[in-house]
C-alpha cells in the first residue's frame, strides 16, 4: 500500500503579498479600437433635423440684417418703404427748384440798363433746366415703382400712392410753366433794352460853340460904360499925338 503525500499550503514568505496575478498591460490609448458603427436609420429612434436648424439660423439672420432671400421679390413693407423715402426726396428736389426760380424771377425782371445781371441770370436757367429733367426722371421711376407693387398692399395704401404720384406731377408742371412765363419775361426786356440802346445811339449830337463866329466877336461893353464914335481924322490926330510923345 503506498502511502499518499498530503499536500499542505506552502509557507509564504512575510511581506510578499499573494493575490491574483497581474493582469497583462492593455494596448497603449492610440491603439484602442475604434467605436462601434452607429446603428442603422432605420433603426434610430430620433430624427434629423439639421436642415432645418440651418434654414432656421438664416432666416433669422435675413431678418435682422433686414436683407431678402435670393430668389424672392420685395415684400409689401419694404416696397412701402422705398416708396416714401423716394416721394419725401423728389418733394425736397422741388422745394429746392423753386427757390432758385424766385431768384431767377426776381433777376429777370430788372428792366435797368445798368443792374442787369445777365451771367447769373444764365446760370440759374441752366441749372433749373437740369433740374426739371432730373424731376421728370424721378417722378418717372416712383411712378413705375408703383406699378411694380401693384394690388398687395391693400386698395387703400395703393391709391394714397398714386395721390402721391399725381401730386407731385402737378407742382412740377406748374413750376414748369412759370419758368417758361420767366424766361419770356426775360426775352422781352431783352428787347426792351435792345431798343433803348438804340435809341440813344441814333439821336443827333447837338452842335458846339467852339468855331462859331460869336465867339470871335468883341465882347460887349460892360454896363454903365459909354461909347464915343470919333471921327476918323480925330482918330488920325490921336494916333501921331501918341507917336510923338513915344
Amino acid at each position: 500500500m503506498q502511502t499518499r503525500r498530503r499536500v499542505g499550503f506552502r509557507q509564504r514568505d512575510p511581506g510578499v503579498h499573494a493575490g491574483p496575478p497581474p493582469s497583462p498591460a492593455g494596448p497603449p490609448p492610440s491603439q484602442a479600437e475604434p467605436p462601434p458603427p452607429p446603428p442603422p436609420a432605420d433603426v434610430m429612434s430620433c430624427r434629423d433635423r439639421t436642415q432645418e436648424y440651418l434654414f432656421a439660423c438664416k432666416s433669422l439672420q435675413g431678418r435682422q440684417d433686414g436683407g431678402l432671400q435670393p430668389g424672392r421679390a420685395p415684400g409689401p413693407g419694404r416696397q412701402r418703404s422705398e416708396f416714401s423715402l423716394m416721394a419725401k426726396r423728389i418733394g425736397k428736389d422741388l422745394s429746392n427748384t423753386f427757390a432758385k426760380l424766385e431768384k431767377l424771377t426776381i433777376l429777370a425782371k430788372r428792366k435797368s440798363l445798368f443792374d442787369d445781371k445777365a451771367v447769373e441770370i444764365e446760370e440759374l436757367t441752366y441749372i433749373i433746366r437740369q433740374d426739371i429733367t432730373s424731376l421728370n426722371k424721378q417722378i418717372a421711376q416712383l411712378q413705375e415703382l408703383l406699378r411694380a407693387r401693384g394690388g398687395p398692399g391693400g386698395r387703400h395704401v395703393h391709391s394714397h400712392s398714386n395721390t402721391v404720384v399725381v401730386s407731385l406731377q402737378s407742382k412740377l408742371a406748374s413750376m414748369s410753366n412759370d419758368f417758361k412765363s420767366v424766361l419770356e419775361v426775360r426775352t422781352e426786356n431783352l428787347k426792351q433794352q435792345r431798343s433803348r440802346r438804340e435809341h440813344f445811339s441814333s439821336l443827333p449830337v447837338p452842335p458846339t460853340n467852339l468855331g462859331s463866329p460869336v465867339v470871335l466877336q468883341d465882347e460887349p461893353p460892360p454896363s454903365g460904360a459909354v461909347a464915343i464914335e470919333m471921327d476918323p481924322r480925330t482918330h488920325q490926330q490921336l494916333q501921331l499925338l501918341d507917336e510923338q510923345d513915344s
